[in-house]
């Protein structure tokens, strides 16, 4: 080959090689969300994704794919490519709850991922139906020794931290109740404020709104301190309820073996996200907390989690299957 056809290959395999990577740049990220939209998790990964398109230049492409205890939104992302362009926006179930809730899962929550950030937490909140007739927790307590049939208990789905959440805390409560799964806390809230079912233990952001509006009566917070937008609301342990902080909380996580350097970018610029002001006051308008920290922290965090709640889990004797 001639030095001229030479130069001219070179040059085209160059501008081949710059047209790909600038279309690498513009591949929509893909946050793939277990619950349907309008929930919690939904709600901070749609902030979070347009945070994070900003500052990438990049589109973020939030994805719902509820069902299965968060199982099929799991396994689409544990399957998908590791090429740092999908991330599973992870929560208490599929991570945690759902290796003591089912016999079998399509993915292994300890093997299938790789952490990347945490992205926010909540306290349960522990709402009522307006016509319930139980101004306050003792009330409620009540009511639930009292009345048959049991209190109907609404939650995001069986498994749920919505669900395990209230089986524990009723339990400890004095209390039984009847569980009513929703697919999703958006759905379950408006049965709630429908009237359809009586109580549900609840992430603040998908029922705050509500409770603030009059629609839901909200009776505590199972928090160590109370949450600003709703100061009335007691906590339980201020009613003599003491270990029945619960959170609910939302991590972002690739499938395992995805490049570590994808990883540290996202977790840079999730990190960055959650540090602004901006997005903090929004974050806490809805009841959340920013969860910055790095890869090995939400690793180490995950763990603990499953430390405490497996063995919790197995001993009320829940099965999803």
């Amino acid at each position: 080959m001639d030095p001229i056809r030479r130069r001219a290959l070179g040059a085209g395999l160059t501008l081949a090689l710059a047209g790909g990577a600038l279309h690498a740049q513009t591949t929509p990220i893909r946050f793939v969300v277990p619950f349907p939209p309008g929930g919690a998790a939904d709600q901070v990964a749609r902030l979070v994704a347009q945070e994070v398109a900003a500052a990438l230049g990049n589109p973020v492409v939030v994805e719902n794919r509820a069902g299965a205890g968060g199982m099929i939104a799991a396994e689409l992302v544990a399957r998908a490519a590791p090429d740092g362009r999908t991330f599973f926006v992870g929560s208490n179930g599929p991570l945690v709850f759902n290796s003591a809730l089912y016999a079998k899962m399509p993915y292994d929550p300890e093997k299938a991922f790789a952490p990347v950030a945490g992205l926010s937490r909540s306290p349960l909140l522990l709402v009522t139906r307006r016509d319930l007739g139980a101004a306050n927790v003792a009330d409620l307590i009540a009511a639930g020794r009292r009345d048959a049939p049991r209190l109907t208990m609404a939650s995001a789905g069986v498994g749920n931290i919505t669900h395990l959440a209230g089986e524990y805390a009723s339990a400890l409560m004095g209390f039984k109740v009847t569980h009513v799964p929703f697919p999703g806390s958006a759905p379950a809230i408006a049965n709630l404020a429908g009237g359809h079912v009586d109580i549900m233990f609840d992430a603040l952001p998908s029922s705050v709104q509500q409770a603030r509006e009059g629609l839901i009566r909200p009776l505590a917070i199972l928090d160590d301190q109370r949450f600003p937008p709703l100061p009335a609301v007691p906590t339980l342990r201020e009613l003599g309820y003491a270990n029945i902080e619960i959170g609910a909380w939302k991590v972002l996580v690739a499938p395992a073996q995805t490049p570590r350097q994808a990883v540290l970018d996202m977790n840079r610029t999730v990190n960055e996200v959650l540090r602004r002001p901006e997005v903090v006051q929004r974050l806490q308008a809805i009841g959340e907390q920013p969860m910055p920290g790095s890869p090995e922290d939400l690793g180490r965090f995950v763990a603990a989690e499953r430390e405490r709640w497996i063995p919790l889990v197995r001993s009320l004797g829940i099965k999803a299957d």
